[in-house]
């Protein structure tokens, strides 16, 4: 019978240490999924995901740029932005500067995109013609340098003028997510 007590009481124990193990456990999960939730709700990655929850899918009918209103130009503008703050910890007041630049360079340079797409149409038509028109083939190829010249000096003007609103380490880290996207983009074109 001695030999019974020495046995409970370790059988008593083990299961006392089982449960205090369990608990602990429980309460080690309980406060390291709540340190974690917070920690990923405070993150970039959840910023991104509030972020396209809040706009409707833009890969349904996707459209050209020529073939966008304005209204959704300045929609995808803001959009592409705000994550682009995310990363640079922009203040609301550089987004909006920057939507307001980005926003008027896209709506203006909209028609000559429109005209630079037409350029393929017009120029098969002059070269399938009866006789082939040079003045109006060359007229056709000077305008569209013009095009390409003011789309040009209006993208640059607008990065510069972007340039100007960040802070130097902001740029950094922009410059930083600019390589890993081109990158990122490298390789999945590799196949």
């Amino acid at each position: 019978m001695s030999e019974e007590k020495p046995a409970r009481k370790t059988e008593w124990m083990r299961q006392g240490n089982r449960r205090a193990i369990a608990i602990i456990t429980g309460a080690v999960l309980v406060v390291g999924s709540v340190v974690g939730v917070q920690a990923f709700a405070g993150s970039d990655t959840y910023q991104h995901m509030q972020l396209a929850s809040e706009h409707k899918s833009h890969w349904h009918g996707h459209k050209r740029f020529s073939e966008i209103s304005s209204a959704e130009i300045v929609d995808r503008v803001e959009r592409i932005v705000k994550h682009a703050a995310i990363e640079i910890d922009a203040t609301p007041e550089q987004q909006q500067k920057i939507i307001a630049l980005v926003t008027a360079t896209a709506v203006e340079l909209k028609p000559v995109t429109s005209g630079m797409r037409a350029t393929g149409k017009e120029m098969k038509q002059l070269l399938l013609a009866t006789t082939v028109d040079r003045t109006a083939l060359e007229k056709l190829r000077a305008e569209r340098l013009a095009d390409a010249e003011k789309v040009s000096k209006d993208m640059v003007r607008t990065i510069a003028d972007i340039a100007d609103l960040l802070s130097p380490e902001q740029r950094k880290i922009l410059e930083e997510r600019v390589e890993q996207f081109c990158h990122m983009r490298r390789c999945l074109n590799r196949g």
